[in-house]
């Protein structure tokens, strides 16, 4: 099971409860324009929630991109010494070894 590493909240954008614990309605006309402004507010609410998260991703995603370019860099000196080692190499100074 995966690890869950960001949440986009409210999960539910449409819940709303008209009516108080004793039972008397919260909003008394217009509910259905208040459940439609709420169910708004919500879905604004989770937008910005996935601009964070989809920022978050990004920065690690950039962060990731820095090491592996760094860590190309350090490759690009090393194959530049063996570049150069290479090219100083003379295969006709090496001596070869008769078989018995």
């Amino acid at each position: 099971m995966p690890f869950v590493q960001r949440l986009v909240e409210p999960k539910f954008l449409s819940r709303t409860q008209l009516f108080d614990d004793h039972g008397n309605p919260k909003i008394g006309d217009f509910e259905l324009e208040a459940v439609t402004n709420n169910t708004l507010c919500n879905a604004l609410r989770q937008l910005a929630s996935l601009v964070l998260a989809a920022n978050d991703i990004f920065e690690e995603l950039g962060g990731h991109l820095e090491d592996i370019k760094k860590r190309s860099e350090v490759l690009k000196v090393k194959i530049g010494v063996v570049e150069g080692r290479v090219a100083q190499f003379d295969p006709k100074e090496v001596t070869v070894l008769l078989g018995s």
